[in-house]
């Protein structure tokens, strides 16, 4: 999709939760020899400041992190501060994780554009692809704009 359709989506459903389908080609090891894309759908939040998150401000009063700092890469499109980047003729949409725990992630895989299970991939997955279980969520999704198939408010 387009930045802007992405944006047109969840105008009007700042800070809700929204369904987004995204996908992209997963990083494999130089000898694999298969195709392998993952597939997210999870619950977002669209149009929110990532400073103002209760996480970031309680994390900068504790002392355990500093101050936002402006995007180390990229630069936010004029009109889209929350939520467009622009990078090297690249759009990024920045999306934030559902807040409610029972709205996890839902991931598939595909080999060869066949269905395929976690443990069939893994062995072809770089060490950056691989799961994480004792991992923060993260704070937010930066994602290229071209990866999300589709955003929808429930």
């Amino acid at each position: 999709m387009k930045a802007i359709a992405i944006v047109q989506a969840v105008q009007d459903k700042k800070g809700q939760h929204v369904l987004a389908v995204w996908e992209r080609s997963a990083k494999t090891l130089k000898t694999a020899t298969c195709t392998i894309v993952k597939r997210t759908s999870a619950y977002v939040r669209a149009g929110i400041n990532y400073a103002n998150l209760c996480v970031v401000k309680d994390g900068i009063e504790a002392g355990e992190r500093g101050e936002v700092e402006s995007l180390p890469w990229g630069q936010w499109r004029a009109g889209f501060e929350t939520m467009i980047i622009d990078h090297k003729g690249t759009e990024y949409v920045r999306l934030y994780p559902a807040t409610f725990g029972n709205l996890v992630p839902d991931v598939q895989w595909f080999m060869d554009s066949k269905p395929a299970t976690y443990e069939q991939v893994e062995p072809h997955l770089l060490a950056s692809e691989k799961r994480k279980d004792n991992e923060d969520k993260p704070l937010c999704f930066t994602l290229k704009a071209e990866s999300i198939l589709e955003i929808a408010g429930e």
